[in-house]
This record gives C-alpha cells, sequence and structure tokens, in this order.
C-alpha cells in the first residue's frame, strides 16, 4: 500500500500536528527560512511564559480562508483579481493539563500571536517571524460521559503575497516541549 499523496513528484507535508505560539515581540531571529528546532528550545528556556507549545493536536486541518478580490473598473483588464487570501488551521488540543491552561492564559495579554505551526512529517510552516493571529483560545469543551475533554483551536492569518511559504523540514519538531 503506498502512502499519500502518490501522484508525480508531491511531497506529503502531513496534517498540522503541533502549534507554537508566542508574543510578537520574542526575539528570536532564525538563521534559515524558519527556526531550529535548536533555536525554538533557546527561545523556550529563555522565554517564560512567553512561548508555548502545544502538543497533541487532533483532527489538524489547514484550511483556505476567503479570498479579497477586486475586479471590473478596478482592475486593468477587467477580470478579477485576488489582492488578499485568508489562510488558517484548525483542531483540537485534545492532550491537556492545568499547566497548559496556565500557560493559555499566561499569553493573554497579547492580543496578537506569532504562530508556526508542525505537520506529522515534521515540516515546521510560518518562516521566520511566524504568522500574525488573533490571540482567542476557547475555553476546554466537554462533550458529555465517555468523551475527553478538548479544546478547539482556531488561527487565522493573512497570507502574505510577495512572500513564499516560509517551510523547513527537519527531524525532532515534534519532540518539542515546553520544559526548557
Amino acid at each position: 500500500m503506498s502512502s499519500f499523496p502518490t501522484a508525480c513528484t508531491q511531497v506529503d507535508f502531513g496534517f498540522p500536528k503541533l502549534v507554537i505560539l508566542a508574543h510578537v515581540d520574542l526575539n528570536i531571529s532564525p538563521a534559515g527560512d524558519v527556526p531550529t528546532v535548536a533555536e525554538f528550545q533557546a527561545a523556550i528556556s529563555t522565554g517564560g511564559s512567553d512561548i508555548i507549545v502545544l502538543t497533541g493536536l487532533a483532527n489538524g486541518v489547514k484550511v483556505q480562508g476567503e479570498q479579497t478580490t477586486i475586479s471590473d473598473a478596478d482592475t486593468v483588464d477587467n477580470l478579477p483579481e485576488v489582492i488578499s487570501s485568508r489562510e488558517g488551521i484548525t483542531g483540537n488540543l485534545k492532550r491537556f493539563n492545568l499547566t497548559t491552561l496556565a500557560d493559555l492564559e499566561a499569553l493573554n495579554c497579547h492580543t496578537r500571536l506569532r504562530m508556526w505551526y508542525v505537520t506529522s512529517n515534521d515540516y515546521c510552516f510560518g518562516g521566520t517571524r511566524g504568522y500574525i493571529v488573533s490571540n482567542y483560545i476557547s475555553d476546554w469543551v466537554h462533550d458529555g460521559y465517555g468523551n475527553r475533554s478538548y479544546i478547539p483551536l482556531s488561527y487565522y492569518w493573512i497570507r502574505p503575497t510577495t512572500v513564499t511559504t516560509g517551510a523547513a523540514y527537519e527531524s525532532g519538531y515534534l519532540d518539542l516541549t515546553n520544559a526548557s
């Protein structure tokens, strides 16, 4: 049985599995397109409550949001033109404890966060500075007896039009934790 996708030379990036959140002023200057595992570990150990790693993201999906377009007389050739595109990831944080909840509450004083996400195949997306996202985290949800509690996560950002997707592969991204 082959792995998906099987067409041509497509890369299986996997699905969102881990989220790294940091306040927007966190001083992290990666040497490459995306911070390495070592650079994230250094930021976690010196950043205190300013950077957290959310592991165990279940049902992680990268979604395409709406696009803002102009058309007709606003363009040179009267054809629609996309001027901005919104993208995001969604999922459920299934494995959390009181420490994780306290870490999330520590970021509540920031209205905007930088976010990177790591896929199940150890690809990290978010570029050198991370995607700028709204700092909104829902309260934990419990769907009744026999069901595990979870925190629904939904982060959206405006895709930069002049920058290519900053992504990198490195074995070890999925091993990141909040412990220093």
